[in-house]
């Protein structure tokens, strides 16, 4: 695909994107018109009257016209005249998934001194529920004013709550206590407390729940999805382009490279050999030499007013070692310097460097160090070596004496190794396995 192409699809694909975005407020509702509604059964649930016949019936059924009749005598605790209707078929009653609406188209015509009346709706969880106890369903409900009925009014989803009378009665834990219209079993319209005795009539010309079929949030959604998806395709046609090219030219690179390669794997490992004690795997003294002058050069060209000194030095002299290689041959004496340099390498820092200097001596290049943090490292190494338990089959206790100095301005390595090499001799004379700081002089 060349530039042109990808910029006109490029730009087919934002005039999409924006036709999407804008044309999702047209997008057709969805809609469930609750009532009327030939396959959802109806009922009054009622308290009768003083000639026992029902308090809630019909006027007119064709119209969807009902009445209550209050009567002047009632001394219940409690009554009943509501309207309500089953979700299901005449056969049998089912349950409705109203969580996907966002409100409810109701016109309701009403005529008597109520002035507020109530729609509810029941949902069935088996976590609650009893198919046995029809109360049990739970109780959501919205107070409705009467003076603002006789006209078609909206209700959101979210008005509805549910009623404490019923919580408590079912004594529901607080995570089971929120509305829910999952399994929306039944919905119905009573009159609350304190209703007037006389006539009530209600006309129910239309209850309609109302949703959108993609909520606005799912459907940016599929739009940042569409636009991931043309993203990744566009991405994996370029990488297999890519890949093609890459394979032609890595074939050719690699012939060319690979004599150069073989010259630069030959020189590393001269190189490597130059500079590395190969018995202890340290630097060796030229390896040290070499990095004591990249030091030098590099801090000369640093910002003067800094703070830590060039570096520490700390030179390591094992404690008696001919001794070592007099009893115990020099084979055992290898193995012993070989495992002092896994030490020393073990508790040293990333940054510094260790060398051996010669025979038993070891050398430690500490960058940006003073004295004080190279004595404590030190005294770690020395007590590291001191509680190693060398040649286990046949046990050896091995020490080491430690001199530790840092450059001071001015003064080459020379002067520096001079007074760490000073410091060294003291730690053997009072006594050996110790760590002295050299003077900041040397004298004579």
């Amino acid at each position: 695909m060349n530039d042109k192409n990808f910029n006109s699809i490029l730009l087919l694909a934002i005039l999409a994107t924006l036709i999407a975005v804008l044309g999702q407020q047209y997008f057709p509702k969805k809609r469930l018109l609750a009532w009327p509604n030939a396959n959802f059964i109806s009922y009054f649930y009622s308290s009768n009257q003083a000639d026992g016949s029902p308090a809630a019936f019909w006027v007119s059924q064709e119209q969807n016209l009902w009445r209550c009749v209050y009567p002047e005598d009632d001394k219940s605790e409690y009554f009943a005249c509501s309207f309500n209707f089953l979700f299901g078929t005449l056969e049998k009653a089912g349950t409705a998934d109203l969580s996907g609406f966002t409100h409810i188209n109701l016109k309701l015509n009403y005529t008597g001194s109520a002035n507020k009346l109530r729609l509810y709706i029941r949902n069935f969880n088996p976590a609650y529920s009893k198919p046995d106890d029809s109360n049990s369903t739970k109780f959501h409900a919205v107070t409705l004013h009467t003076k603002d009925l006789n006209q078609e009014i909206q209700l959101n989803m979210d008005e509805f709550f549910v009623a404490d009378w019923w919580l408590g009665q079912y004594d529901i834990p607080r995570n089971l206590s929120r509305p829910e219209f999952t399994q929306t079993v039944s919905v119905g319209i009573d009159f609350l407390e304190g209703l007037q005795p006389g006539i009530h009539d209600m006309q129910i010309e239309k209850i309609e729940f109302v949703g959108e079929w993609i909520s606005t949030e799912r459907w940016y959604l599929v739009i940042l999805a569409a636009w991931m998806l043309g993203i990744f395709i566009y991405a994996i046609t370029k990488l297999i382009q890519l890949r093609q090219q890459t394979e032609h030219d890595v074939k050719v690179i690699n012939e060319l490279s690979s004599n150069n390669e073989q010259l630069q794997m030959e020189t590393d490992k001269f190189r490597r050999l130059s500079t590395v004690d190969p018995l202890t795997q340290a630097y060796n003294r030229f390896g040290i030499d070499q990095i004591v002058a990249t030091l030098m050069i590099f801090n000369k060209e640093k910002d003067e007013h800094r703070n830590a000194p060039d570096f520490a030095l700390m030179i390591i002299d094992i404690d008696h070692f001919k001794r070592i290689n007099d009893r115990r041959g020099h084979d055992t004496g290898d193995r012993v310097l070989q495992t002092i340099s896994a030490i020393i390498s073990k508790g040293i820092r990333t940054q510094d460097f260790l060398g051996r200097w010669g025979g038993e001596e070891f050398i430690v290049i500490m960058p940006s160090t003073r004295k004080e943090f190279a004595i404590a490292l030190a005294e770690k190494i020395r007590l590291m070596i001191y509680d190693t338990v060398f040649e286990p089959t046949n046990p050896l206790s091995v020490t080491a004496s430690f001199g530790v100095s840092d450059k001071l301005d001015d003064e080459d390595f020379a002067t520096t190794f001079k007074r760490a090499d000073k410091a060294l001799y003291e730690a053997k004379t009072q006594g050996r396995n110790c760590c002295v700081i050299a003077e900041d002089q040397l004298l004579p």
